[in-house]
């Protein structure tokens, strides 16, 4: 299930990428229906006994339909707004349109996160295997909306160059693992005078060694 890319420039996000983003938006949408459902705990008192305090909708009450917009409109606001959720956003995906360029129409965003989701979860859920398998990591909701999931920034990944083996390490060059040693010979030790630099204390070298001065006689006459 790896990606597979038709265009040089677009790399298509696959099942297991797509699974961690789809987990990662379960848990805040859960987190976000708790709230809700606290709110809907004193509307249920009310309304028990009446018509609305049954099933509204084949088996489905009031409450389930509540819940169930509020968790759809988690993604068809996100998608359409930002291209993205949170979770698709922490995996660094994105929803775009098959036709490059294109902005994400709310009809299809409504029709990918209801109906093509639904349409998913059928057989075990076989509209989402087959993301691991279509050559542009389509599902069943993309195909029926036209949409592809990509991934939104490309990270750019710079080689490391290893020195090759044999190559002389660290001594006698001064030179850390994986770095090519100063030019101009070995590095002398820390401390070390460095030729043609004064040592401390000590008077810099002239231009040469002054020869020594040979012994002259006194040219005086000597005394008789």
């Amino acid at each position: 299930m790896q990606n597979n890319c038709n265009r040089p420039d677009v790399a298509y996000a696959g099942f297991w990428v797509r699974l961690a983003a789809y987990c990662i938006d379960s848990v805040i949408v859960f987190a976000g229906l708790l709230v809700v459902r606290l709110f809907l705990s004193g509307i249920t008192a009310v309304v028990e006994g009446t018509a609305f305090g049954g099933n509204v909708l084949f088996h489905y009450t009031l409450k389930d339909i509540i819940l169930y917009v509020f968790h759809v409109l988690y993604f068809i606001l996100c998608t359409y707004l930002t291209g993205t959720t949170l979770g698709k956003r922490a995996m660094n995906l994105r929803v775009v349109s098959a036709d490059w360029g294109q902005r994400l129409s709310l009809l299809d965003v409504v029709y990918r996160e209801t109906v093509g989701r639904f349409l998913c979860s059928l057989s075990i859920g076989i509209g989402y295997i087959i993301v691991g398998f279509d050559g542009e990591k389509r599902g069943i909701h993309d195909m029926l909306c036209d949409t592809r999931v990509i991934y939104a920034k490309k990270i750019k990944v710079f080689p490391v160059y290893q020195m090759p083996k044999g190559y002389p390490g660290p001594q006698g060059y001064g030179a850390a693992p994986g770095q090519m040693p100063p030019m101009g010979g070995p590095t002398p030790a820390p401390g070390s005078p460095v030729p043609g630099n004064p040592v401390p204390g000590q008077m810099p070298p002239t231009a040469g060694p002054k020869p020594a001065q040979e012994e002259t006689k006194n040219n005086l006459p000597e005394d008789k």
